[in-house]
């Protein structure tokens, strides 16, 4: 049986776990924020293990590379898998007892993929993964909570912060899979983990901030084309400075077209969904910005 197969799999799973969850709420907009959220911090706490401590590797057999394999396997993972169970625990306020049988799904899961090769572990174990996917969806839980309560402001701007993050990098992550585009800092020796530590811990953390400030702070509807002007002027320095580097006739105007795309995604979003979750003050603040 081909490794892959298996990973199909975790996407059925995700897929099975994504619609029973939309019987609860049918609103996409809602559903997809929360999603990309949820991927966006499983992709976080798992960068570390993966790419900076080399705890595993997933092997679904379509690279050679294993930082090529761990990057495909690690989106799959953690894009359906662990972010359609959290977005559920998230919408049934899954009490503690079900979390931790579904902790215990995560466990078998993984000794499954292990069991038949597809799934290798140096330092990591098993249960270090029931004890990381418990902590995982309680915090979802009660971030969920948290932003339902409408006391603050901060979580639901974190939440489209982590969103602008996660946005940027997908395609970066992508492109590197289609060997596209590589951020080439020379940290490391593999070139798909070189640039994976300088785009998803560095490059797109500081995009993300800039993106959240252009959101939020200045008042004017002009700021939202500033993120788009930064970031393609640091792209063009990067490529420039042979830090960003295209291959297989990709270009710069592609990226920055991408870059659009990836922006007006995260406008939308933070504009159409939530709107249960904006805390009062907020609503005001945007009708001056657009009377202005």
């Amino acid at each position: 049986m081909p490794n892959m197969v298996w990973y199909y799999g975790l996407i059925a799973i995700g897929v099975i776990i994504t619609a029973f969850t939309l019987r609860r709420r049918a609103n996409l907009a809602d559903w997809l924020t929360y999603f990309l959220f949820t991927t966006a911090w499983s992709w976080v706490g798992e960068s570390f293990i993966l790419f900076v401590f080399h705890g595993y590797d997933y092997k679904p057999g379509l690279y050679q590379d294993v930082f090529a394999e761990n990057i495909i396997g690690h989106i799959i993972a953690n894009s359906s898998y662990w972010a359609a169970a959290a977005v559920a625990v998230m919408y049934y306020r899954t009490s503690y007892l079900w979390i931790a049988i579904y902790s215990l799904g995560f466990m078998l899961t993984e000794f499954i993929f292990t069991r038949v090769g597809v799934y290798e572990q140096y330092w990591w174990k098993t249960y270090m993964t029931g004890i990381t996917a418990f902590i995982f969806l309680v915090l979802m839980k009660k971030w969920y909570v948290l932003l339902q309560a409408r006391a603050y402001k901060s979580p639901r701007v974190i939440v489209f912060g982590t969103l602008a993050w996660v946005i940027l990098q997908t395609p970066t992550s992508v492109l590197m899979l289609f060997d596209k585009q590589f951020f080439r800092v020379h940290w490391v020796t593999n070139i798909y983990r070189d640039s994976t530590l300088f785009s998803g811990f560095v490059y797109h953390v500081i995009m993300a901030f800039v993106i959240l400030y252009c959101m939020y702070v200045p008042r004017h509807w002009a700021w939202r084309m500033a993120p788009l002007i930064l970031l393609a002027a640091f792209d063009a320095l990067l490529f420039n400075a042979g830090i960003l580097r295209f291959s297989n006739d990709w270009s710069l105007i592609e990226l920055i077209s991408i870059r659009a795309v990836s922006l007006a995604v995260i406008f939308l979003l933070e504009h159409y969904s939530l709107e249960e979750e904006r805390v009062s003050g907020e609503e005001e603040t945007r009708w001056h910005a657009r009377s202005r």
